[in-house]
């Protein structure tokens, strides 16, 4: 019986197309995976039902030669964890090549530089930034690029960075389903072989555009990328994806919707930056 489903599955397949497993997917990919740097591809993607979701997701391969990471440092002796700074902002401080806003933070500022303290687990090249807290979870990146989503207790053994988000909302490749409000998404996800890490980014708020995601949302779309393992980070108005341009100027590849202004930026407490380098040259 099973031998028979597989190849009436591949009969399918080859009579209708690829389209056939797309349409499985809770999103429609509007392109393939665009290399941006080595190691770092970029997506659209874009769903119509239930309602009008659009995304960009990133797929970084952990093995790729150049890869490393930075979650936001501490600003020394100041109040608070760190100084707020704009995703974009933060991508060009420190040379990045990719930036998502992560962990969730107080207060809101309109200005860059103020004081702003982190809610859970921050640790930034080793050195722990914002303290463990509640029942919060965190992206842990260990040396080596091993990266692991996982609830409190946490052993930091080897953790170069990593950054807290709200809740899990995949595990074992299971969705877990919690709460029905909808929002702009920021969440992060690991393939089960610990060879790729997706950083997706869901707009929301915007009629006509996009109007955001739910939590499982969240998780189904990040176990349709590959991922088993995936993690809502912050989001609403600080939901930011940056990416160095060729000139390495950043620019924003979302629309962030921070104040209820499509477009624009919200000040963060808390990002994760990727380093990669640049794509071989072509010969002409």
């Amino acid at each position: 019986m099973a031998n028979h489903m597989r190849l009436l599955s591949v009969g399918l397949v080859l009579l209708f197309g690829p389209s056939l497993l797309a349409a499985q997917e809770p999103f429609q990919r509007l392109d393939d995976w665009q290399p941006r740097f080595q190691g770092i591809d970029l997506i659209r993607l874009e769903a119509r039902q239930p309602r009008l979701m659009r995304g960009f997701a990133l797929r970084i391969d952990l093995h790729a030669p150049g890869i490393r990471f930075l979650a936001t440092p501490d600003n020394g002796e100041k109040p608070g964890h760190t100084d707020g700074l704009k995703t974009s902002t933060f991508l060009a401080r420190f040379g990045c090549q990719a930036a998502i806003n992560a962990a969730p933070f107080s207060p809101i500022h309109a200005e860059e530089g103020l004081s702003q303290t982190i809610t859970g687990l921050t640790v930034s090249n080793g050195k722990e930034v914002s303290p463990a807290e509640g029942r919060f979870p965190a992206l842990l990146i260990r040396k080596g690029n091993r990266v692991q989503i996982a609830d409190p207790p946490f052993d930091l053994t080897d953790v170069e960075n990593a950054v807290a988000g709200f809740q899990i909302v995949l595990k074992n490749g299971q969705v877990i389903a919690e709460g029905r409000d909808v929002h702009p998404r920021t969440a992060a996800g690991v393939a089960a072989d610990g060879r790729y890490l997706y950083l997706l980014v869901i707009d929301g708020r915007q009629i006509g555009y996009s109007q955001g995601a739910t939590t499982t949302e969240v998780g189904e779309w990040l176990k349709a990328l590959g991922a088993s393992e995936g993690i809502n980070l912050d989001g609403g108005g600080t939901t930011t994806l940056v990416l160095a341009g060729p000139d390495g100027k950043p620019q924003v590849v979302n629309r962030p919707i921070h104040g209820g202004i499509p477009g624009r930026e919200r000040v963060s407490a808390s990002h994760l930056g990727i380093f990669a380098h640049p794509l071989q040259q072509q010969p002409e």
